[in-house]
């Protein structure tokens, strides 16, 4: 399979409004800012579209290749991208002891990682939320310290996906002493506001944010509070699609088990044990990871997704949509055990960049032992 990434050196210029609009709306999942979108396009040849970025030592294939692809949308479609790196919420949260050096460490690494697989840097800026935030903190403050005034205990709460039904008893919450507090930091609840107040705080036209459930609740304190203020410049919140976890049960499979993920620090063994266990139903394509994985990383990087077989066995195909794969995996015609192995061999082409550039080159080297330490700690 020879590599065709998605080419970044196209802008808005020459591109129809329609043409655009595709481009950002391929992005991500369905959105209320649709029409946002394309009014914004039609009004701005450059929009400012900021990326959320939380730090991670083992970087997730999603924040690595799908991150990537995306930005490379929004460039393409001519935006102007601007990726800002969590630092100061990793602080706050105490990820990492709340060590700043080692968060910025973080920060760093990721970057080489992004250069390593190939993002063009023409038009992107990386930019660290704690410089922000020291920069301009006399209005972050004020800002957060309004959305609280104007948000409750409650909806915080709610934000944090705190589950918990002692705490979120009405009668409870009104008479906070009346209970043990349940294991959860201050700063935890504070989060969601801080959240709002970053997201507001910069100054952009679109930020994309990945839709899970608590980023889907901060979208909704955001459009709350705005039309509450009756703010008029709300950003454009542009939300992606997530990754399934790759195995059947995943309820304790981010702290037992690294097979639930693929990260861009594995190796080919590591890529062929995790999907050679991944959870891959025959003649099912909805709800299947696997699936997920071609569609939104294989597809979108190479184009198509290409599956080597012996004659006997059916010959080699090359699919050219997910249609296509989907007809023949649901039909029988393709097997758990091919499309498994066929996914292996494109995500090692996918990464075999960044292993070659960790391994010949030393500032990455140096991050990269940084990030065991912090992993191990």
């Amino acid at each position: 399979m020879e590599e065709a990434p998605i080419c970044t050196t196209g802008n808005a210029v020459g591109m129809s409004l329609d043409e655009r609009f595709a481009i950002m709306r391929s992005i991500g999942l369905e959105s209320s800012d649709e029409d946002d979108v394309r009014r914004l396009l039609d009004k701005k040849v450059a929009p400012v579209c900021y990326v959320w970025c939380d730090l991670s030592p083992s970087v997730h294939i999603a924040q690595g290749i799908m991150m990537v692809i995306n930005v490379r949308k929004m460039v393409k479609a001519g935006c102007i991208v601007k990726i800002l790196i969590a630092d100061w919420f990793a602080c706050i949260q105490n990820k990492f002891d709340g060590d700043l050096t080692n968060i910025r460490s973080i920060g760093f690494y990721m970057i080489e990682i992004w250069k390593a697989v190939g993002l063009e840097l023409h038009g992107v800026e990386f930019i660290w939320l704690s410089d922000e935030i020291n920069g301009h903190s006399d209005e972050y403050w004020a800002l957060l310290m309004d959305i609280s005034r104007n948000n409750t205990l409650r909806t915080m709460i709610r934000c944090c996906g705190i589950e918990d039904p002692y705490i979120l008893n009405e009668d409870l919450i009104d008479s906070l002493d009346s209970y043990d507090p349940i294991d959860v930091t201050a700063s935890t609840l504070f989060t969601p506001c801080a959240h709002c107040a970053c997201i507001l705080f910069q100054k952009a036209d679109i930020w994309l944010l990945s839709m899970d459930h608590e980023e889907d609740l901060h979208d909704k304190l955001i459009r709350q509070y705005c039309k509450g203020m009756e703010l008029e410049n709300r950003p454009i919140i542009l939300p992606h699609n997530k990754l399934p976890n790759l195995i059947e049960h995943p309820e304790f499979a981010k702290s037992r088990d690294p097979a639930w993920a693929i990260f861009m620090e594995d190796r080919e063994v590591n890529l062929s044990g995790k999907l050679s266990k991944a959870f891959c139903p025959s003649k099912v394509a909805e709800g299947n990871p696997c699936m997920e994985y071609i569609k939104y990383i294989v597809f979108p990087w190479f184009g198509y997704f290409e599956v080597l077989r012996a004659k006997e066995n059916g010959g080699s195909r090359t699919f050219q949509n997910m249609e296509e794969l989907i007809t023949d995996y649901v039909s029988g015609a393709l097997h758990a055990a091919e499309v498994k192995l066929a996914l292996t061999e494109a995500l090692s082409k996918i990464l075999k960049p960044v292993r070659d550039h960790f391994a010949k080159n030393r500032e990455a080297q140096n991050l990269e032992e940084v990030m065991r330490v912090i992993r191990h700690n």
